[in-house]
C-alpha cells in the first residue's frame, strides 16, 4: 500500500499539504508537553501503564500514541503497546540534544501569534501587544514559566552553533570582545578560552548579569570578563575592538537596530568592528527557515530577517562601514561593519 505522502501530489494537494503541518505540530508539541518519552522505558510498555504514570485517559493516549507512531515518534508493537524509536527518545528531557527544551520555547502565546499572521501582513506591525496588552519583554518580566521556557529553548539551540560561529569570526587584533545582549554569557566564555589574550565585555540587563555563568564570576577568566548592565539602544559608554549581537538585533527593526549600532561606534575608536549573527534571507529563498523566522519576528517584535543588501543599508545608516557577510557552519551568518573616523 503507497503512504498518501508517498503519492506524487498535484500542486493543489502540495500546498494543502503544507497547512497540515500544523496537526502534526500539535501533536509533537503536545507529547512534548505530557512528557510522553519519559513516561516510556526501554522495554516495550503497555499503553496502560504508560497512561498510570502519566495521569492519562488510557483511550485518548492510544489515540495519541498511533498518530505518533505515524509520525515515526514511537513504534507501535501491538495496538495496546508500544516502545521507543530513535525520534522519540530524542524527546526525552535527559537527551544531550535538548529537543524537549526547543520544542516548548514558544508556549501558548506562539500559536496565538501564528493566527494574527493575517493581521500584521495587513498592518505590517507587530500583533503582539494588541493581543496581550504589553510589549514581548514585559510579558516574559510578568509570566516566568514562559520567560524560562524560551530561554532554555533559545540555548538549547542556539549553543550548539556556539564553536561555529566563533570559528567564523575574524579575531585578528582584537583585544577586547564586547558580546552585547549576550545573555548568561555562553559566547564570551568560549571566546575567552580559546583567546587567552583577550579581555571580554558582558553587556546585558542587571537581572540577567545576576545569573551569569560562574566560570565568568570566578577564577582566570573573571580576571578577564567585565558584567557592565546598560541600554546599547541609548548608551555604550565602554570602549571594545569588536561587538558582537547574537540573535539580538533581528527582533527590532531599522531604525531601533542603527540606534544600537551607532552607540557602539560612538563608544569605539576607529577600526573597531560590529557583527550581527542572525539568519540571512536570500532572493530567491533557498531553505524556508530564514523567511518564517523573518514573519515570526513580524509578528513578535516587529523586527526582520535581512537581505545583505538590508544589512548593508542599516550599517551606512549607523554611519559605519559594511564589510559584507561570513556564513557559519549553522544556519546563521555573521554580518559586519566598521567604525569610520
Amino acid at each position: 500500500m503507497i503512504e498518501s505522502n508517498q503519492i506524487p501530489a498535484s500542486p493543489a494537494e502540495a500546498v494543502f499539504r503544507l497547512s497540515t503541518g500544523m496537526s502534526a505540530a500539535a501533536i509533537v508539541l503536545a507529547a512534548a508537553r505530557l512528557r510522553i518519552a519519559d513516561a516510556v522505558g526501554d522495554e516495550p510498555m503497555p499503553v496502560r501503564d504508560i497512561a498510570v504514570k502519566l495521569g492519562a485517559d488510557p483511550d485518548a493516549l492510544t489515540r495519541m500514541l498511533r498518530a505518533l507512531a505515524a509520525f515515526g515518534v514511537f513504534r507501535q508493537v501491538d495496538p495496546a503497546t508500544y516502545e521507543h524509536t530513535d525520534m522519540s527518545r530524542a524527546m526525552r528531557t535527559d537527551h544531550p540534544e535538548r529537543v524537549h527544551d526547543r520544542l516548548l520555547t514558544g508556549g501558548d502565546w506562539g500559536w496565538t501569534m501564528w493566527s494574527k499572521l493575517p493581521q500584521a501582513i495587513r498592518t505590517g506591525k507587530s500583533a503582539f501587544k494588541e493581543e496581550y496588552g504589553t510589549d514581548f519583554f514585559s510579558y516574559l518580566d510578568a509570566n516566568p514559566d514562559a520567560q524560562d521556557m524560551i530561554y532554555r529553548g533559545v540555548t538549547a539551540w542556539s549553543d550548539p552553533m556556539l564553536p561555529g560561529m566563533v570559528d567564523a569570526l575574524d579575531l585578528t587584533g582584537v583585544r577586547t570582545f564586547a558580546d552585547m545582549g549576550g545573555g548568561r554569557g555562553a559566547l564570551l566564555r568560549l571566546v575567552l578560552q580559546r583567546n587567552p589574550h583577550m579581555n571580554g565585555l558582558l553587556f546585558e540587563d542587571e537581572r540577567t548579569l545576576r545569573v551569569v555563568l560562574d566560570d565568568l564570576r570566578t577564577g582566570e577568566l573573571a580576571t578577564r570578563c567585565r558584567l557592565v548592565s546598560g541600554d546599547f539602544f541609548e548608551k555604550v559608554e565602554y570602549p571594545a575592538d569588536l561587538y558582537f549581537f547574537k540573535l539580538t538585533l533581528h527582533m527590532y527593526d531599522d531604525e531601533w537596530v542603527a540606534r544600537a549600532l551607532r552607540s557602539c561606534a560612538e563608544a569605539a575608536a576607529p577600526g573597531a568592528r560590529v557583527v550581527i549573527a542572525d539568519p540571512l534571507l536570500t532572493d530567491p529563498p533557498v531553505h524556508p527557515f530564514a523567511s518564517s523566522m523573518d514573519l515570526h519576528m513580524l509578528l513578535v517584535m516587529g523586527g526582520r530577517e535581512r537581505t545583505e543588501e538590508g544589512y548593508r543599508a542599516v550599517f551606512e545608516r549607523a554611519g559605519l562601514r559594511f564589510r559584507g557577510m561570513t556564513p557559519t557552519e549553522g544556519v546563521l551568518h555573521l554580518a559586519e561593519g566598521e567604525v569610520v573616523a
